[in-house]
């Protein structure tokens, strides 16, 4: 008799997952190049989940302070399990998103890594193990850390994306 175990999701120390996806404008983005040129943090969402929703602002945060003008040093790549208009919508919605939204809508990616709540957020960077991870949660301590590595990884001061003015609790499960 055999008995089925589902994957155990994928955590920092475990072997990175690569994966090629198209972005929204039809774009092919794959993480083996892309963390060839700096760290990459990945973050899997739907659309329709609320942590997603409240983690998404200072996703685009982190994005435009360390990743947009660092020349691949930092990237950051939101994998939406959702088709490409209802994650434009989002994208419009919950903070302007400007950093590249791929599109995993058979799930395969997040089938790969296992996952089963979102937010998942991986760091991944050239060496074949995952950085970093934040399973199913925003977490005010754990993105800040995101922001020191960033900061530390482009050369620029460090600057919290999770601020006291933001009044954010200091964790918010998925």
């Amino acid at each position: 008799m055999s008995i089925d175990v589902a994957p155990r999701t994928l955590q920092a120390g475990d072997a990175v997952v690569d994966f090629d996806l198209t972005d929204l404008n039809g774009e092919r983005f794959a993480t083996a190049q892309a963390r060839q040129q700096g760290l990459v943090l990945i973050a899997l969402f739907k659309t329709g989940c609320g942590t997603c929703r409240y983690s998404a602002p200072f996703l685009q945060r982190l994005h435009e302070q360390y990743a947009a003008n660092s020349g691949g040093k930092f990237q950051v790549v939101g994998v939406s399990q959702d088709d490409a208009a209802t994650t434009r919508e989002f994208a419009a919605q919950y903070g302007g998103l400007t950093f590249p939204l791929l599109l995993d809508m058979n799930l395969d990616v997040s089938g790969k890594y296992a996952i089963t709540h979102v937010p998942d957020l991986y760091l991944l960077d050239a060496h074949d193990t995952l950085q970093r991870s934040i399973l199913g949660r925003f977490s005010r301590d754990e993105f800040n850390e995101l922001a020191r590595i960033a900061a530390a990884a482009v050369g620029t001061p460090y600057s919290p994306i999770v601020r006291d003015e933001d009044d954010a609790p200091a964790l918010k499960p998925g």
